[in-house]
């Protein structure tokens, strides 16, 4: 159902992310704000264990991916970043998103096996999608 591609989208959106600035960055915050995001997905996924939770996860899974849809539209409108802004956030964040996106995907393969748990992950395919350019 998913695949390395919405991974690769993932890292995509989240690698972009850096704004000119100093401490108070605007990127600095959209990442944070994937950061919980992925978190709070994951967490409700790792909740699914039989179809009724599976249905139960709905509303919270839905609610996780509006915002997620929220933060891409905030970091699309935002700048290009400098370089110099980029490595820093990179250095940061890096290993960060890469142990979020390894607890959510491990979360995603683990709910696809549970009865119900396919239709639980369609209220995050926008999240998994491949960035349109």
């Amino acid at each position: 159902m998913f695949h390395r591609g919405a991974a690769a989208g993932l890292i995509l959106v989240c690698a972009v992310l850096a704004a000119p600035g100093g401490a108070a960055s605007p990127f600095e915050d959209v990442l944070k704000s994937i950061l919980a995001t992925m978190d709070q997905i994951a967490t409700v996924l790792s909740g699914i264990r039989d179809e009724d939770t599976a249905k139960a996860a709905h509303p919270e899974l839905r609610k996780a991916a509006q915002q997620w849809q929220d933060i891409r539209k905030k970091a699309d409108n935002l700048p290009p970043p400098s370089k110099e802004e980029k490595d820093r956030l990179e250095k940061q964040y890096k290993s960060k998103l890469e142990s979020a996106q390894k607890k959510l995907f491990g979360e995603i393969a683990r709910v696809q096996g549970i009865p119900g748990g396919r239709d639980a992950l369609k209220e995050i395919s926008a999240v998994l999608a491949k960035k349109a350019k």
